[in-house]
């Protein structure tokens, strides 16, 4: 079988493969195949009956070019999708456990018939940014043909770009017209044994593809990126993809790197069918990451002819870093902020500081920074108290926004801080909207917005906002929860109930919706199953306000020496780390005891403690409403009526 001189040609199975016009037909119907994965198929029918082995097939596909073994997993999967076949029960290609692959389908050499004509590529030119021609019209109509006829080593830049244009252009495949108006990017997957710093690196490269794409093309829908972070680490199917978001097109891909290179191996799928529109393999210094940057966005816009402004111009030119180190270190500081745990706030700091030290007038950097401290400081974390963490975070995005007027995370940042520090509400609530018009799909901004809304009994603007949030990523763990916080606020506890119930469907280790779940529970006076709800939260470590919820819990139930055995946990705790005076407060509200609790409610307003936002909605507070103390406390906080 490894004798093809001759014009080559193939029967296998129940299709027909022209090696020389690089052609796979079936029932007479073209499958279409990138270059790659055609000639891993070749290779194998070449090979067949017998297992060719990984290392052969990396050698022989991928000539001359650094891959890694990552590389043809992905390739032999895409390949059994675009043909049907199962790996369980494979018809085309099975594999050998440790070893390689071989084609099971019968193969018989046959004479080749007659098919159209294949057009040579044209020789690469350089890119033209004048007047729109160039490369990316080449590209682009390479693209747009069903048979993809050369072979490449895409360059980041070009390849993630022709990608895109091909996507948002109207791909030509078989004679069909197929329109892509959708498009989620997946964080790439980290190649086993690729060395380390990959990580931040496989969710930061494809977020700020995201963003440059959500920004420079309107009429693309482009799935949020926090709305991806669900497929971190994961071999993500493109139809799963379809059915979580309603997309039509998915890229993926798996990065690797080895020193100072990066090398990526992405692909971009049809997510109705699964077939392939576009793979690449792409190998570029790190050194490189800001002028692909660059590159990326010249050469979508160039390729899909879109009319700019002068001011969109000026920001699709600006790169989002002076240097690459800033860069490289900002990405660092959103994969740790993004861990939402004490060590992953200290890491993501430090990396700001170091982004910021690196380039001083770095405004993403600033607002990454002032995150940080913001988010350290609220009830759901409590590492740090309000007053230290808060008017540093104010700075930060005050900063950010001096540099950069249209940052959105500035404005959500500062919005932030207004609402649950400042207590300036009409202030937070301009911020994160200007946000929100700054990028539609910024769904934390709209979650912000929701929560503050519903704090100050804006039931139905708030519903509106967190449906909006919902729209954008339907299955955010937060937005979902707070469907039933909303409730809550509302005294509708079945309903609470239900929607924190819907919420563990989704991710059942979600502590928050846990949390809420209990205290819902409390509400009805289902005591057991609340202490059981907050229980499971407890069993995770010292969390403050699981702590303070569990003593509310017993408190209610008339389990008065277990809350008072929760309020010295606390005080222990309070010894080591910062711990908020509401926490202390919520326990003694639940114990009946009003005096300590107003004592500590006090307190808690000193700190300016940011749960003291929900003093006229959460039901927990109920039992102090009627005392002339509560209507001072409301007006400290600037909620009274």
């Amino acid at each position: 079988m490894n004798e093809h001189a001759g014009h080559e040609a193939y029967r296998v199975g129940d299709l027909t493969l022209d090696v020389e016009a690089r052609l796979l037909r079936r029932a007479g119907a073209v499958v279409p195949l990138p270059p790659k994965t055609f000639e891993l198929f070749v290779e194998l029918v070449r090979r067949a009956p017998g297992v060719v082995r990984r290392q052969e097939l990396l050698d022989t596909v991928w000539l001359h070019e650094l891959v890694n073994d990552e590389a043809l997993t992905q390739r032999v999967m895409l390949l059994r999708r675009a043909l049907g076949d199962d790996p369980k029960e494979p018809t085309f290609i099975a594999s050998a456990p440790r070893w390689g692959y071989r084609l099971v389908a019968a193969v018989e050499r046959i004479e080749a018939t007659p098919s159209e004509p294949v057009a040579a590529p044209e020789p690469a030119a350089p890119p033209d940014r004048g007047d729109g021609s160039g490369s990316s019209d080449r590209l682009r109509s390479q693209l747009a043909v069903s048979r993809v006829r050369n072979r490449w080593l895409v360059w980041l830049s070009g390849g993630l770009a022709a990608a895109v244009t091909a996507l948002v252009g109207t791909l030509v495949l078989d004679g069909h017209r197929h329109t892509i108006d959708s498009l989620a990017i997946v964080p790439f997957r980290a190649v086993e044994g690729g060395g380390s710093g990959a990580e931040y690196l496989c969710d930061g490269i494809p977020a700020t593809l995201n963003r440059t794409l959500r920004s420079a093309l309107p009429g693309l829908r482009v799935i949020a990126e926090s709305a991806m972070t669900r497929y971190r680490g994961q071999e993500v199917d493109p139809q799963r993809v379809r059915h979580d978001f309603g997309v039509r097109a998915v890229l993926t891909g798996t990065l690797l790197r080895r020193g100072d290179t990066l090398v990526i191996d992405a692909v971009l799928a049809d997510a109705e069918d699964g077939t392939q529109l576009w793979d690449a393999h792409i190998e570029r210094p790190m050194a490189d990451l800001l002028s692909v940057q660059d590159e990326i966005s010249h050469e979508i816009v160039k390729g899909l002819r879109i009319p700019l402004s002068g001011k969109e111009r000026t920001q699709l030119a600006r790169p989002p870093a002076a240097n690459v180190e800033a860069y490289t270190l900002y990405l660092k500081g959103r994969y740790f902020w993004g861990t939402r745990n004490d060590q992953g706030f200290a890491d993501a700091i430090a990396s700001f500081k170091a982004a910021i030290d690196m380039d001083p007038a770095y405004a993403l950097a600033y607002a990454g920074l002032a995150d940080c401290y913001a988010i350290e400081s609220t009830i759901e974390y409590g590492a740090a108290p309000a007053n230290e963490a808060m008017p540093m975070a104010r700075a930060l995005a005050r900063k950010a926004l001096a540099i950069d007027a249209d940052l959105a995370e500035a404005h959500a940042s500062l919005g932030l801080v207004l609402w649950l520090y400042d207590w300036d509400r009409a202030g937070a609530e301009r911020e994160l909207r200007r946000a929100v018009e700054l990028d539609r799909d910024y769904a934390a901004a709209c979650q912000w917005l929701a929560e503050m809304l519903a704090e100050q009994g804006k039931a139905e603007e708030a519903d509106r906002e967190i449906r909006r949030a919902l729209a954008i990523d339907p299955l955010c763990l937060v937005a979902n929860g707070d469907r039933g916080l909303f409730s809550y606020y509302r005294r509708d506890y079945e309903q609470a109930v239900r929607s924190y119930r819907q919420t563990l469907a989704i991710n059942p280790e979600f502590s928050q919706a846990w949390l809420g779940l209990g205290l819902a529970y409390a509400q009805q006076g289902a005591f057991a199953e609340a202490v059981e709800a907050i229980g499971r939260v407890n069993r995770l470590g010292p969390i403050p306000p699981a702590m303070a919820a569990l003593g509310y819990a017993y408190g209610l139930a008339g389990r008065k020496r277990e809350a008072r055995a929760v309020l010295a946990d606390l005080e222990s705790l309070a010894r080591k780390r910062y711990v908020s005076s509401l926490y202390v407060a919520a326990v003694f509200i639940g114990l009946g005891d009003r005096d300590r609790a107003f004592e500590w409610l006090g307190r808690a307003c000193d700190e300016r403690a940011s749960m003291l936002g929900t003093l006229k909605v959460d039901p927990a507070f109920d039992p102090l409403r009627s005392d002339p103390r509560f209507a001072a406390l409301l007006a400290r906080v600037g909620l009274a009526t």
